[in-house]
């Protein structure tokens, strides 16, 4: 049915029930604590009652061109850049990433930095010595498997000359290396961390601060579908450990299923725990269709004959969006989060390629770096740019209002505050409730002023007033109505 939308203009689709945390389970265990941490609607965890509303599934813009290929002589590509890591420390944020150098496509690992996530410069680090010279950002020489596909953190638990921690790339078997710097790395004791193959392509580690785990997610295959990598499809494992040494045997938590076509591996997978929100981790994962290619490829780099490479570098690629409450189980979007884009030179295998990283470079914004033009020579990374929070959102419809009641919650702070978007019509009204779904005298819809408006982190008034800590340490719901409007996230404030 056609009608005039405010957000005709967003990407959305709706999106499954999530897998990972249902009502149900939720108000079994009783109120849900969310203390004074942000919320993401993700999936179905804050309906309990729901009417007219729907889920909004939304996707990056492609920004400007950050670092290039071809500025330096150590650059010349055969396979182009690609596998990004970047993370911010302090007032940098830094980059770690591959480059491929020569006919037989040599490994290389460069470093790059900016101070707004934006402009970035190859800094002359003086570590590795390339034709003759020093004067380059390689932290990672040719040949090696030191940091090749490198996945850093940095470790809330180390210090010294282990603030960072990294895992690169060795076929068959995980190793561990540590570093005061992100430059100079050794590595750590009790190598390999695991062994247990395969684990190629790009294996990510993160911290997760709710579990007190570190975690790696890393390449795995699935033979209960038919596939040519290994008599199966590539998937996605998960191992965690308390101390970086000892882990627990990968298992498989990510796979295509029979919603998917038969050809569809999951080749990469960008993990991240999402610092911002509590219970929000997020895959961006590139999906890999093996049995395509595409012949309007201009010049002679088709996926079907880059020159020197196997047939197994066939196919096409998308990078899609699956979001999980516990790091286990995921709930994977089935529309692409980016595509290859019209320029016919990203429509090659293994393209585009998000990076590891989820950045804020602005208030109302979140930028992410992936790899393009993966096969030619003007490959490079591009930046994409998000509303913050902005992955999911809770939809009111134009016609009518919609509203959802959440189950009952515990909070800890002095104001609700939410990330919304309405149209100029669009409203948004709030009501909290008492356990048994009663208004809270004060807190009724009626005495809820209008919300509309553009807002990242907005207070919410009840006539004059916006304090509910006399509210906090006790079980309440939210009940919300919306009418062409968006929501992404609420919190309350501390």
């Amino acid at each position: 049915m056609k009608r005039r939308d405010f957000f005709s203009s967003v990407a959305t689709a709706a999106l499954a029930p999530s897998v990972s945390c249902s009502v149900s389970e939720t108000s079994a265990k009783g109120p849900v604590d969310v203390g004074s941490s942000r919320q993401l609607f993700l999936d179905d965890l804050w309906f309990d009652k729901k009417e007219n509303v729907r889920l909004a599934f939304h996707t990056p813009t492609p920004r400007e061109v950050v670092i290039r290929a071809k500025d330096h002589p150590w650059e010349p590509i055969a396979h182009g850049l690609h596998y990004s890591c970047v993370l911010k420390d302090g007032d940098r944020f830094r980059m770690w990433y591959r480059v491929d150098v020569g006919k037989d496509a040599r490994a290389l690992t460069c470093h790059a930095e900016s101070q707004d996530g934006v402009h970035w410069e190859k800094p002359d680090l003086g570590i590795v010595e390339w034709k003759g010279s020093k004067k380059n950002n390689l932290v990672f020489p040719a040949g090696g498997v030191e940091g090749i596909n490198a996945s850093i953190i940095l470790d809330p638990n180390g210090s010294g000359d282990e603030r960072y921690k990294m895992i690169p790339r060795p076929i068959g078997r995980i190793l561990g290396f540590a570093s005061g710097d992100g430059l100079h790395w050794k590595p750590v004791a009790g190598n390999p961390l695991i062994d247990n193959p395969p684990v190629d392509s790009h294996n990510i580690l993160l911290w997760d601060d709710e579990k007190k785990r570190y975690v790696i997610y890393l390449r795995g295959i699935d033979r209960s579908r038919p596939g040519d990598f290994k008599g199966g499809i590539r998937a996605i494992r998960r191992a965690e450990s308390e101390d970086f040494l000892h882990w627990s045997t990968p298992e498989l938590v990510v796979s295509a299923d029979d919603q998917d076509p038969e050809d569809l591996n999951l080749y990469t997978n960008a993990t991240v725990k999402y610092e911002r929100a509590q219970r929000a981790y997020l895959m961006f994962p590139m999906v890999l269709y093996t049995r395509r290619h595409y012949e309007k490829a201009p010049g002679p780099q088709t996926t079907s004959t880059v020159p020197g490479l196997s047939p197994t570098f066939a196919g096409l690629s998308d990078t899609q969006f699956a979001s999980s409450r516990d790091g286990i189980h995921w709930d994977r979007r089935r529309k692409p989060f980016l595509g290859p884009g019209r320029d016919e030179r990203s429509w090659c295998d293994r393209n585009p390629i998000m990076g590891v990283g989820v950045l804020q470079t602005a208030p109302d914004e979140l930028s992410m770096y992936y790899s393009d033009f993966l096969r030619y020579p003007e490959s490079h990374f591009r930046r994409a740019t998000l509303r913050t929070d902005g992955f999911v959102s809770v939809e009111g419809p134009y016609a009518g209002w919609g509203e959802f009641t959440t189950p009952p919650l515990v909070f800890s702070g002095k104001q609700l505050k939410m990330n919304y978007r309405t149209s100029g019509g669009g409203t948004i009204l709030v009501e909290l409730q008492q356990q048994d779904g009663r208004p809270i005298p004060g807190f009724s819809l009626e005495d809820c002023p209008p919300i509309f408006g553009d807002k990242i982190d907005a207070a919410v008034h009840w006539k004059e007033r916006t304090e509910v800590g006399s509210l906090a340490d006790r079980p309440v719901r939210l009940r919300i109505r919306l009418r062409d409007a968006q929501l992404f996230a609420f919190r309350f404030a501390a």
